[in-house]
């Protein structure tokens, strides 16, 4: 049996069975064609049903925008409690059993170490004795402010505000967390990620330590006709266009699917500028990337050569334009009708106000488990845009 260090070295991109990426609802389809077409319709249908029926469970949760997300437990292997940022996922795993480990490995980000020192305190005070969880850390230490409206706190992007007996609990909290995922398997080779189903029973309680699930209960949404059908108009229209030119449509514009490819770059790029999706759209942000790299290529024959990849691009794009067109108008009834889901589930935002920027907001967004694997439901206008400015921001 390997030991937990080695099996996480494993793991060299988000991968099968591990938590380090979700994609939107209506994404599926960029990153994989007619098998995401496939799975973009089957998550939202099951997230249409679950409203429906009034449903309370780790099927459809709430996503958090707490930060960092902290993967924590026993070793499978040696017992030993760890914490651990998304980076126990990378090839030079960084797992922290004690204090020196922390500091070795993160030290020079003295924030998240110390998020870490504090969950290595306390969150052994309230996890089983076995298993390996993930979930999102909303506060640690003096990171709680006292408003006239009760307890905020802002791990990320949302600030949140609790009251009453929630309020009370956080402030006697030395750390917030909310638990979402559980790792598991036979072995360490075959652990896999799945929502975190028993939240109230497997974990302990200390007043230290607050937290919760991420289950959203549905019994408080009222899914009106109307919006049934809103939902129902959208999602055919997407499968009109899929079953009438999916074949030639999923091969011609392959080119520029999968994971980073230049679709779901230009998807993120309209979410921030508010522009709709197109095949016009899409030709002009490759061609800003390729006029990027080629003012840095060094040579002119360096540049001549991203001259060319981007020429390649382009032209593939106005040969099969009628193609990237169907694809970015099935892609926008898909993101249609989850916005209408959305609206929805956000008629209850759990225990909880939200807030960015002092301004009355919505949840961050949900996650519907399909076979156990995450899909988000997120308000893209609202959330996803902020969340993107705020990383540009940060990277300029």
């Amino acid at each position: 049996m390997l030991p937990f260090k080695a099996f996480l070295k494993e793991e060299t991109e988000p991968s099968e069975g591990k938590l380090k990426h979700i994609t939107h609802a209506e994404d599926h389809p960029l990153y994989d064609g007619a098998k995401g077409f496939k799975k973009s319709m089957d998550v939202l249908r099951q997230a249409s049903n679950h409203i429906k029926s009034g449903g309370n469970s780790s099927a459809l949760t709430m996503k958090y925008d707490g930060s960092p997300a902290m993967v924590f437990g026993h070793d499978p292997e040696s017992g030993k409690f760890f914490v651990a940022t998304k980076s126990a996922f990378n090839v030079s795993p960084k797992i922290n059993y004690t204090h020196e480990d922390i500091e070795k490995n993160h030290g020079k980000v003295p924030g998240l170490a110390n998020h870490l020192h504090q969950a290595l305190n306390h969150l052994k005070k309230i996890a089983p004795k076995t298993g390996v969880y993930q979930g999102d850390l909303m506060f640690s230490g003096d990171d709680k402010k006292e408003t006239k409206h009760g307890v905020s706190f802002t791990p990320n992007t949302i600030t949140y505000t609790a009251k009453g007996d929630e309020a009370d609990r956080i402030r006697k909290a030395k750390l917030g967390i909310v638990v979402h995922q559980q790792y598991h398997g036979d072995d360490v080779r075959t652990m896999k990620a799945t929502p975190h189903t028993d939240h109230k029973t497997s974990f302990k309680e200390h007043p230290d330590v607050f937290h919760h699930g991420a289950d959203h209960d549905t019994s408080k949404i009222d899914y009106s006709h109307h919006d049934q059908e809103e939902f129902h108009h959208h999602m055919a229209a997407a499968k009109h266009i899929h079953d009438t030119y999916g074949k030639k449509m999923y091969a011609a514009t392959a080119k520029h699917q999968g994971d980073g490819g230049h679709l779901t770059t230009y998807i993120n790029h309209t979410v921030r500028t508010g522009e709709a999706p197109t095949s016009e759209g899409l030709k002009k942000h490759i061609r800003e990337k390729y006029n990027k790299l080629i003012d840095k290529a060094k040579s002119e024959k360096g540049k001549k050569a991203k001259e060319a990849e981007a020429n390649d691009h382009v032209n593939h794009i106005e040969k099969h334009k009628e193609h990237y067109d169907h694809l970015l108008t099935m892609h926008h009834h898909l993101q249609k009708a989850k916005d209408t889901l959305v609206r929805n589930l956000e008629q209850h935002e759990g225990d909880y106000e939200h807030h960015i920027d002092h301004t009355k907001s919505k949840p961050e967004g949900f996650v519907i488990s399909h076979e156990d694997k995450p899909t988000k439901l997120v308000n893209r206008k609202e959330f996803a845009r902020q969340n993107l400015l705020k990383v540009k921001a940060w990277k300029k």
